[in-house]
């Protein structure tokens, strides 16, 4: 006997958002949470972070001067920091996606990700760039100076949009979105998507946790 088919996947609803009677198509996601009341975590995960730099030299990938751990932060940093910090992706996750699709599966209990840390000084700053090989990356800021520059920045995919000079077409003139980094703060967004960060001006380091779902 045949072996039966393998059945189809359910079908995803695309959201459409509505401004009026006006569709915005082909939404680009940036999710934004703030997590609050998290001081004595993100103090202890900073420490670490700070013990693991004094003991790796660290790897050259998109930034320029500043420290990138390997690939495997949150088994280095243990527990419970490696259940919290996956938890708060997979849910920034979720809500990203709610935002472009509607599910008619469970979403999964668990995901495969990579994780490390950056750690940037006054003057360090990371090149323009995306995540091969994932759907969705993320960034959460365990310490950051206030009004100390060093935003990440990211570019309109849509390169398209952008070959037309004219009074009104307004996609150049809104061609970057920035977004300040603030302790707490936890940002997902899809890996396609060119992202760049500003010089850093603070006086302490900034240090952050970043993700890709795999």
């Amino acid at each position: 006997m045949a072996d039966a088919a393998p059945a189809r996947p359910a079908p995803v609803k695309v959201r459409l958002t509505r401004v009026k009677n006006t569709l915005l198509a082909f939404p680009t996601p940036i999710h934004q949470a703030r997590y609050e009341r998290l001081e004595d975590f993100n103090a202890e995960v900073a420490r670490r972070i700070l013990a693991l730099r004094e003991s790796s030299a660290g790897q050259l990938r998109s930034n320029v001067g500043g420290w990138h751990s390997d690939l495997n932060l949150l088994q280095t940093l243990g527990e419970p920091y490696r259940t919290q910090l996956a938890r708060m992706f997979a849910e920034c996750v979720r809500a990203a996606l709610d935002a472009v699709v509607e599910f008619t599966d469970p979403f999964p209990t668990h995901l495969s990700m990579d994780t490390w840390a950056n750690v940037s000084e006054r003057g360090d700053t990371n090149a323009a760039h995306i995540h091969p090989g994932c759907p969705w990356s993320g960034v959460y800021y365990v310490a950051a100076e206030p009004d100390s520059a060093g935003e990440i920045v990211f570019t309109d995919p849509r390169t398209a949009a952008l070959m037309v000079s004219h009074p009104l077409n307004p996609f150049p003139r809104i061609n970057e979105v920035r977004v300040v980094p603030a302790a707490g703060l936890m940002l997902v967004f899809p890996s396609f998507l060119y992202h760049s960060v500003s010089p850093y001006e603070g006086k302490v380091p900034r240090i952050s946790v970043a993700f890709n779902l795999r």
